[in-house]
């Protein structure tokens, strides 16, 4: 085989059954094994969105997903997907082309370095050269899958490509994975607290040990907060939970509560996710798949291997009882709320952010997926929004990328077409990435895509009114979105009322079809935000 084919081959053997990217003339053999060996090479319009569709690819299946580019500025595109990939812990395998073996030395027209730039933002980056590419690539998959997940990149010169391909003998895949002996000192710490507090992160396997989580939290009755990528977890109905943290609206309250606890427990629980503090000065126990430790801050304990037989081995010598009065943690739900809900549901300006996506929720089936992408508004549906179960919340939290929302949605509905997918983006993230309306158009994929127009950066103007700065550089003008959609073959409306929102939701459950939805909020009827 080439070793174009080599790659193809392998990629299906592992699972992959589609590949996200945008072309060059270097890699057209591998797009062309690609096809030819049953993975189906899907045209996106940009770069970074093939990144963020193999991103959830991988999140969501299990699989690495798969996104290819050309070099230049195809792979300078990529960096923001790969970015993301790399700090929200999505297993990704990344294909750029490099500049030909042959003029690698004599010529600096798109010549860049890309081993250099990419190897800060993954987890490896590999230089193929026909030598071994099977081994290659097995060896990459199982270190994009390896806890912390994330993107391992691989470069290709296309006079390499089409060559065949060499064996070598395979070398030892790196294993990051070690098992703590902490399980103990986490038993008797957890026995000894009155107000322990569990913190539920992304670094577990959501689908296999959710519900070992559960189980954990409903017998022993610890309370509990859940970080955005975690959402779906942990039952966020059940009487223990006292909100989402990090990068969520009217989170302060449910902090207070972490502060006060006596023991805190992290669950899955990876500081990627949060820009405070919280758990740094506090004694802090911690049982996840792989370390969370970075740089100078690690867990007071820590224990690492199959969180589900961990959790379960903890559960079943816990005999403490937590002493929060359950009227204290209905409290802590309610103020969580109170944070985040306006005066008024609407203004002359436009609607309450916080009502719409309550009126969006009591709208869509219970098992919809959601995909939000980065601003004022995923703040707040990160604590708004109920979660049934994993996979069923999609956000980029770690790098927190706009631009994630649509392609996401893109993902989803590729890969559960029998369910509702829904996007809620913001004016200016849908502007970065409206050209994927035609691609999902061209795939034939239908979800809902909410528009919250307001014309406004929102959240950054928290961050200039804290520092008692003129608001400048976040503001722009109209567009109509609806029209907009309508130009690429989506079907395109405005809502004004909650009762159109509602009307044009039930229609696109019932009959669903590719829908633009915008629809004009009130940005100074946003609570509870912080930056």
């Amino acid at each position: 085989m080439t070793c174009a084919e080599a790659i193809a081959h392998e990629l299906y053997e592992l699972g992959v059954r589609r590949a996200f990217g945008h072309p060059g003339g270097e890699i057209v053999e591998l797009i062309e094994a690609l096809e030819t060996n049953g993975i189906e090479f899907v045209l996106t319009g940009h770069e970074a969105a093939a990144a963020f569709m193999a991103g959830v690819s991988g999140r969501l299946t299990g699989v690495p997903g798969v996104c290819l580019s050309t070099l230049g500025p195809g792979a300078c595109n990529a960096v923001l997907g790969v970015a993301s990939a790399w700090l929200d812990r999505d297993p990704l395998l990344y294909f750029s082309a490099r500049t030909p073996d042959a003029l690698n030395e004599r010529s600096n027209k798109q010549n860049l370095p890309l081993s250099e730039v990419f190897s800060p933002i993954s987890k490896s980056s590999v230089r193929l050269d026909g030598h071994g590419t099977p081994i290659a690539v097995r060896e990459a998959a199982s270190l994009a899958l390896t806890p912390p997940r994330g993107p391992v990149h691989l470069s290709l010169p296309p006079d390499v490509a089409g060559k065949e391909d060499r064996t070598r003998t395979r070398s030892k895949v790196r294993d990051e994975s070690c098992v703590s002996s902490g399980l103990e000192m986490i038993h008797t710490a957890l026995n000894e607290s009155q107000r322990p507090v569990t913190a539920v992160g992304l670094a577990l396997d959501s689908h296999r040990d959710h519900q070992a989580v559960r189980r954990f939290l409903a017998e022993t009755g610890i309370p509990f907060v859940v970080l955005p990528q975690a959402k779906g977890v942990a039952d966020d109905r059940a009487e223990g939970y006292l909100g989402t943290i990090a990068s969520a609206a009217g989170d302060d309250v449910a902090v207070e509560a972490v502060k006060v606890s006596d023991c805190l427990l992290g669950i899955g629980f990876d500081p990627v996710e949060s820009c405070h503090d919280w758990h740094r000065d506090r004694p802090f126990c911690s049982i996840s798949n792989g370390s969370v430790a970075f740089r100078d801050f690690s867990p007071t304990v820590e224990c690492v291997g199959n969180v589900t037989k961990l959790l379960d081995e903890l559960r079943g010598k816990y005999a403490g009882r937590p002493t929060w009065p359950p009227d204290e943690l209905r409290q802590i739900r309610g103020r969580v709320r109170a944070a985040m809900i306006p005066e008024e549901k609407e203004t002359e300006a436009g609607l309450s952010p916080y009502h719409v996506m309550e009126r969006l929720q009591q709208s869509v089936p219970e098992e919809t997926i959601l995909a939000t992408d980065v601003g004022a508004h995923k703040m707040l549906i990160s604590q708004v929004w109920h979660a049934p179960r994993p996979g069923s919340f999609l956000v980029s939290n770690g790098l927190s990328s706009m631009g994630f929302g649509l392609p996401a949605s893109l993902a989803a509905s590729l890969l559960s077409p029998e369910r509702s997918v829904v996007a809620v983006v913001g004016d200016g993230g849908f502007g970065m990435m409206v050209q994927e309306l035609e691609t999902a158009v061209r795939l034939k994929v239908k979800p809902l895509v909410v528009v919250l127009c307001d014309r406004s950066l929102a959240v950054i103007k928290i961050a200039q009114k804290a520092k008692k700065l003129p608001l400048r550089g976040v503001d722009f003008g109209t567009v109509d979105w609806a029209a907009v959609a309508e130009g690429f073959g989506a079907k395109g409306l405005w809502v004004h009322s909650f009762e159109a929102l509602a009307s044009a939701v039930v229609d696109w459950v019932a009959n669903r079809q590719l829908t633009v939805l915008a629809v004009r909020i009130d940005e100074n009827l946003y609570r509870g935000l912080t930056y």
